[in-house]
């Protein structure tokens, strides 16, 4: 019984460490997650720069919404974890520009006429 129980912890432990990497996504861009498990719960850190949605209990679209690094973690209905990683989003450097003026940033699409991109006139950094 207690090896038994000390497999399943090891399997538990060993699921979890292999979602613990961190997940790169370009701003704008989706990019999707298996879950090992069947999650009910479903928190990102910061939603202003990721957001998660799920097709099904196992399958996760995770969205790049802002630059930086967040996390994730998925709960099942016992209130387990069955999946924790960071999120990282990126800046897409295939075909766009960015602009500065004063304190506004526009990013423009190039593909194959530069035209402004949804919600890109931005207070810079």
């Amino acid at each position: 019984m207690k090896r038994l129980l000390l497999t399943a912890v090891l399997a538990a432990l060993g699921a979890t460490s292999a979602l613990a990497e961190d997940l790169s996504v370009a701003k704008d861009q989706s990019k999707v997650v298996k879950l090992t498990g069947e999650a009910t719960t479903v928190v990102v850190g910061n939603p202003a720069i990721a957001d998660v949605t799920m097709q099904d209990s196992n399958t996760a679209f995770i969205t790049g919404k802002g630059f930086g690094t967040t996390n994730v973690i998925a709960m099942d209905g016992e209130g387990r974890q069955i999946a924790s990683f960071r999120i990282v989003v990126t800046s897409s450097t295939d075909r766009t520009v960015t602009l500065v003026k004063g304190n506004q940033q526009i990013t423009l699409s190039c593909a194959p006429r530069c035209e402004q991109t949804a919600a890109s006139a931005t207070p810079a950094p």
